[in-house]
């Protein structure tokens, strides 16, 4: 195995020996790490607040608000102390022109990294250097159909062939890439005649990841599909799940299984406290994005992980039931098995990539 494999397997080992002591003793910290690099993004999506027509102020206000490379860098290094995963989101982190230097510190700080993008400004990037500090990009495509992903995101029929000629650049270039699918309304038939996963193997993804909508508290409208088309898109996956192994569907049978139940996801505790989300000023929500004032604002330049996971706010998420649908957060609130069984298919796919040849001996792939 290769010898700085070794030294991020035992940090690995370490942060999750000292999260399960302050588990044992009551203590609530995170372990995985959310960069939201920006506030601004190049779409309109109705489902994300982040899809704000008025794109020139979005960007003045990005400009204005967004922490500077020095300061991530800070919060990289705090946060790198107690988590074993980092994920970059947005926005599109893609648009900040320092979005290398900032990829690269966090590589650096020996964290996995999961790039989650829009795709559409990924030919703007040297992919080669970028596939030598990522795990993984999680592609956001809610329809691999132009008509329908345009009408979900919102762009234009340019963006979505660009979208796909990026697509097209990751295979091209090996880049470890998966798919992620918000399903609406307006995306549903391609899960049901499961074209999606047909569409989304011919585009190189040999993994696939989809949530329901849960729908913004602070909009009119709902995206939500109706409960009867809900059931027969959570048929329909579980369906394809059965008999086929590729595209992989990466969130597991429960969660679709509870909504045909239920109509909904079910957990006895919100997990959001499993992740330290970061906004693109500098801020954490405690518990989360839903719970937006002044009180439940803190600042990870100002204060330490310790001193925010200590706010009395935290005990929100004991009772909270607020998310229906949103499978990440059925994913944090399910046991820590579930996640640990995880997070060790994408180790082994580490070392895999590292040294196929130790892989093998070790029955890791």
């Amino acid at each position: 195995m290769d010898l700085l494999l070794v030294v991020d397997v035992i940090r690995t080992i370490k942060i999750l020996g000292n999260w399960s002591g302050n588990r044992i003793i009551g203590r609530r910290r995170p372990l995985i790490a959310v960069f939201s690099l920006t506030h601004y993004c190049n779409f309109f999506c109705p489902m994300c607040p982040f899809g704000d027509p008025d794109k020139i102020s979005q960007f003045a206000s990005a400009k204005k608000n967004d922490l500077t490379t020095e300061q991530w860098k800070i919060i990289f290094d705090k946060v790198s102390k107690s988590c074993i995963w980092a994920i970059i989101e947005g926005g599109e982190p893609t648009s900040r022109p320092d979005f290398m230097e900032l990829v690269h510190h966090i590589y650096n700080l020996k964290l996995p990294i999961t790039l989650i993008t829009n795709c559409s400004l990924l030919h703007t990037v040297d992919l080669l250097e970028l596939k030598n500090y990522i795990q993984f990009i999680t592609c956001s495509i809610d329809s691999v159909f132009e008509e329908s992903y345009c009408k979900v995101r919102g762009v234009s029929s340019l963006v979505y062939r660009t979208v796909i000629d990026n697509l097209r650049l990751l295979t091209e270039y090996k880049v470890p890439h998966y798919f992620n699918s918000v399903i609406t309304k307006f995306n549903t038939e391609e899960f049901i005649n499961q074209s999606y996963f047909d569409k989304a193997k011919e585009l190189g993804s040999n993994a696939v990841s989809f949530t329901f909508v849960e729908d913004r508290s602070d909009v009119s409208y709902s995206l939500l599909p109706d409960r009867n088309t809900m059931i027969k898109v959570c048929e329909s996956i579980l369906d394809y799940g059965k008999k086929h192994s590729s595209p992989q569907i990466m969130i597991p049978p429960q969660y679709f299984e509870q909504i045909i139940e239920y109509g909904r996801a079910v957990f006895d505790e919100c997990g959001v406290w499993k992740s330290i989300f970061v906004n693109g000023n500098g801020t954490v929500l405690v518990p989360c994005w839903k719970f937006s004032s002044p009180q439940n604002t803190y600042n990870l330049l100002e204060q330490s992980i310790e001193e925010i996971w200590s706010a009395p706010e935290w005990e929100i998420a004991r009772t909270c039931q607020d998310c229906k649908v949103l499978g990440c957060i059925w994913y944090s609130s399910q046991p820590i098995t579930t996640f640990a069984k995880n997070y060790m298919k994408g180790l082994s796919k580490m070392i895999n990539q590292q040294n196929p040849q130790t892989a093998r001996e070790n029955n890791l792939v």
